[in-house]
């Protein structure tokens, strides 16, 4: 993939696509689709996420990046850099605020590679987290959803890719959001405690504040007291 983003980089440049979050670069090296202006993406950004959230982002590509593809996703944190997809396969259900909100999400990753231990050294979001897996457990089993022996996936630090399969391909992210509401933001959350915590921080940040500390204030405190401090 270096390889790949060296090679566009260079052609990027050439062509003259590329833009700047605050004076962080953000090459294009595949554009959005035609009804997606990306000076209002980043533009939103900077009237939402103040600068010293980025410290340590090197930058953001654009581009159709075979990761990306293979895992289904549209945005990847990775190495001080955030991949974004150019989302050709969903042209006509992308808009410009999906972009942005996709775009915090990874944000959330920068901030969590900064601050461990603030985030997480209390366990106050882990506990939270982890009981909101067993409620929904309780509620997939109260369901009768059969679960195949995979239960214990819910449950295993170790396990999250085969867990995130599981929901997306066995239950079903549809299936699953008729259960999450009041529980969790989203399906893709209960994958992890990484998921469940940019989650919270896009629904902080470009979202509802008050849904959130209504279902989740352990991680709406936690953002309060870290956001503060930064």
């Amino acid at each position: 993939m270096k390889e790949y983003i060296t090679h566009s980089v260079k052609k990027s440049l050439k062509e003259r696509k590329e833009y700047f979050l605050y004076d962080i670069p953000v090459y294009v090296l595949k554009p959005f689709p035609e009804h997606i202006n990306i000076n209002n993406v980043l533009e939103e950004l900077k009237d939402i996420v103040p600068y010293e959230f980025m410290s340590g982002l090197e930058g953001i590509y654009i581009g159709e990046f075979p990761e990306l593809k293979d895992r289904k996703i549209q945005a990847m944190f990775r190495d001080s850099v955030i991949y974004l997809s150019d989302f050709k396969e969903f042209a006509d259900k992308v808009t410009e605020e999906i972009i942005v909100k996709d775009i915090v999400h990874e944000l959330a990753h920068l901030l969590e590679d900064k601050s461990q231990h603030e985030i997480y050294g209390d366990d106050t979001i882990e506990k939270e987290y982890a009981g909101k897996k067993k409620r929904l457990v309780d509620l997939l089993r109260a369901n009768d959803v059969s679960f195949h022996g995979m239960g214990k996936l819910f449950f295993s630090e170790e396990s999250v890719d085969e867990l995130d399969n599981f929901l997306f391909k066995e239950l079903g992210y549809d299936n699953l959001s008729a259960l999450t509401p009041g529980l969790f933001l989203s399906p893709y959350s209960v994958t992890s405690i990484r998921e469940y915590f940019a989650n919270g921080f896009e629904e902080y940040i470009s979202g509802d504040q008050h849904y959130l500390k209504e279902i989740s204030p352990a991680l709406y405190n936690k953002l309060e007291s870290i956001l503060e401090i930064e």
